[in-house]
């Protein structure tokens, strides 16, 4: 690019063949962090040269190429998978490397070699990072609103990449953290975390990354939502930044599920089915410890903190925007952040329901955007979550919400319900714990002191009273909306099917409620009488006695002396 580089830098229909050339160079750069060392001059200078072309392709392969040649150096991986530990450089009189193929190995016989950073690796991620990331967002701060659609989502593309490949050597921010989000008497997370270091050398930059990025991003995101609405991609990609600074520490979900579905599919093609299970080539194994040691990153950090908090309540606030694509994107990362951290959906359930219980007009965008919140994605759905206390405020919070008039809103209303229906598991309200399983734990971990264990025990009395008073609390006030006038048809059938949904034997259900179920079975509505049939037969099915089994020899059954050796199991018997 030297004959035309200030034309290419500018030039929004961008040069074929230099970004094919990125591209390669941004697979280049996916090698062992030690053998990039010796081409640092060669690869800052391509960086530099590049990093300010607005082309979209051409910038989304420098950034890719920023991503590959951090995780190259700060990465921990292993650097090869070979069939056999033998050194296959020897003679073929000595060692025939085809003899090794479907060979399996001893676990203990692996000897996997990992890429562990050094410390001239750990220097160049880091000057890497202040040389490229910090300047990025300076200038982001200082001319968001005089740069152009294109130069900020540049910008902004190549702080997403580097910080995917640079927030692993970032430590957690310190922040206190949230305790009593639900009662218990162990900790939400693990204390045993990985909290050591794997670098030769602690990282240093100039300022903690992740609490810079919450700063300068959440900043921009303020801006860009009020003044610059219309650049949907910036607005996405600050977004992805923002929610990345508290979840990401090296290793996505679902790239740790791709990664476990891979191997799932090549365990079962080379398992050896003469001979049964463990018995795998030495590549697998290596490609199953690389797995695990996803995992194992993907189970740090679970515990909420005050931080974490801001970050979900700013999401959630950007989830309920006007704006419909704000929305979206940041419900997605919303759903991404509560899923991480343990019970932090505690955090935004007050907010839910004081939008849902608001007096007057409430903003339609405000209501659709709580509504797809409460919907949740594939792998969050907020209704059924295990808590009493919740339910016990959110279920009669939905039912008797006015604000989901529109057809749109109430399409979704009917789709909460529906998921409710499907995804509702009878919750535990008295939690017991036997004499046997007691012992159990004593001989798996350690006896407790006479005064530790009664102490538990009035605690777990205490919540066992706490959830079935909030289960009567939240059947009576089912019921009393259900006898008020206050609720559409279409309320009623929503809120008959959840008291339906909450029956259970091991609490004595209020004789309202059961009055209720009675009286629905002559209504108008026949949606209403179909679920009171429904309630009515759960009713019985509740009352039902539970079945004695009595053993009796084959004497008592047949009422005869019989030789066993004539009579067995399934023989026909006739008088």
């Amino acid at each position: 690019m030297s004959h035309s580089e200030t034309t290419i830098l500018t030039d929004h229909k961008g040069d074929t063949e230099l970004t094919w050339c990125l591209i390669l160079f941004s697979e280049l750069v996916r090698a062992r962090g030690d053998t990039l060392l010796m081409y640092k001059p060669m690869i800052l200078s391509v960086f530099h040269r590049c990093v300010r072309i607005i082309h979209k392709e051409t910038h989304e392969a420098v950034a890719n190429a920023a991503k590959n040649l951090l995780k190259s150096l700060s990465y921990v991986y292993p650097i090869e998978y070979r069939l056999t530990v033998e050194n296959i450089e020897e003679p073929f009189t000595d060692f025939l490397p085809i003899r090794a193929w479907g060979q399996h190995v001893e676990f203990d016989k692996l000897q996997v070699q990992f890429h562990i950073p050094n410390g001239e690796e750990v220097d160049f991620a880091c000057e890497f990072v202040e040389t490229f990331i910090y300047p990025e967002l300076q200038l982001l701060n200082e001319k968001c609103s005089k740069m152009s659609n294109e130069e900020r989502l540049r910008s902004l593309t190549l702080v997403h990449y580097m910080s995917i490949g640079c927030l692993r050597m970032v430590p957690r921010i310190d922040s206190k953290e949230i305790e009593n989000l639900v009662p218990s008497v162990a900790p939400y997370a693990s204390k045993y975390q990985a909290q050591y270091s794997i670098y030769a050398k602690e990282p240093k930059f100039k300022e903690n990354l992740r609490m810079c990025l919450l700063v300068d991003i959440g900043n921009l995101i303020d801006i860009l939502v009020e003044n610059h609405s219309d650049d949907a991609s910036s607005i996405k990609t600050a977004l992805k930044i923002y929610s990345l600074s508290s979840i990401y520490y090296g290793v996505f979900k679902h790239d740790a599920d791709k990664l476990h579905k891979h191997f799932e599919a090549a365990k079962n093609s080379f398992i050896n089915k003469l001979y049964g299970e463990r018995q795998y080539p030495r590549f697998l194994m290596v490609e199953r410890i690389a797995l695990q040691c996803e995992r194992f990153s993907l189970t740090n950090f679970q515990s909420l903190t005050e931080i974490d908090k801001q970050v979900i309540l700013k999401l959630f606030e950007l989830s309920i925007n006007r704006y419909s694509e704000v929305r979206r994107d940041a419900q997605g990362y919303l759903f991404s952040v509560l899923n991480r951290y343990l019970f932090s959906y505690q955090v935004i359930v007050d907010r839910i329901i004081e939008l849902l219980n608001s007096p007057g007009e409430a903003d339609h965008d405000q209501i659709k955007g709580c509504l797809y919140i409460l919907l949740g994605n594939h792998s969050f759905f907020l209704p059924t979550k295990h808590s009493w206390s919740m339910i016990e405020k959110l279920w009669p919070a939905m039912a008797r919400t006015t604000h989901a008039k529109k057809p749109t809103t109430q399409r979704l209303m009917d789709h909460i319900n529906e998921t409710i229906g499907k995804q509702y598991d009878t919750q535990a309200l008295i939690e017991d714990t036997n004499d046997i399983s007691r012992k159990a734990a004593v001989d798996l971990w350690k006896p407790l002191e006479a005064n530790e264990l009664e102490s538990k025990n009035i605690l777990r009395l205490q919540r066992n009273e706490e959830n079935v008073k909030s289960y009567i609390n939240l059947m009576e006030t089912l019921n009393s909306l259900l006898r008020g006038d206050s609720l559409t048809w279409r309320q009623q059938e929503t809120t008959m099917s959840l008291m339906w949904l909450l029956l259970q034997k091991r609490v004595p259900i209020p004789l309202p409620c059961i009055q209720t179920f009675v009286d629905f079975l002559v209504h108008d509505n026949v949606e209403l009488r179909k679920i009171a049939e429904e309630g009515i037969a759960a009713f019985c099915r509740i009352q039902k006695p539970p079945r004695i089994y009595v053993e009796k020899t084959l004497d008592e059954i047949l009422q005869r002396p019989v030789n066993v050796d004539q009579c067995h199991p399934g023989s026909k018997y006739s008088k």
